[in-house]
């Protein structure tokens, strides 16, 4: 993962550690199948808008965070051309 996609991730792991849930219970909490969400923080999955808009909706403190990663992104995607 790179530093926004860390950040972000860690900030998620964050909230989930305060609402004291397991990563199964997290994962359907954000409508998110649990076995993608392992591969999500695994790194084998990318965080897709679908993913990033669950953060937003459930977790609305995230949303700086959120907000930053997909700035970066962007950035990422001017630096390649």
């Amino acid at each position: 993962m790179q530093g926004t996609d860390l950040r972000l991730m860690e900030a998620v792991e964050r909230e989930r550690q305060r609402l004291k849930m397991s990563q199964r219970a997290f994962s359907q909490f954000l409508g998110i199948d649990p076995a993608h969400w392992h591969r999500i923080r695994a790194g084998e999955r990318p965080l897709t808008l679908y993913v990033l808009t669950a953060f937003m909706q459930k977790l609305p403190e995230l949303t700086p965070e959120v907000t930053a990663f997909i700035v970066a992104q962007g950035d990422n995607n001017q630096k390649e051309e």
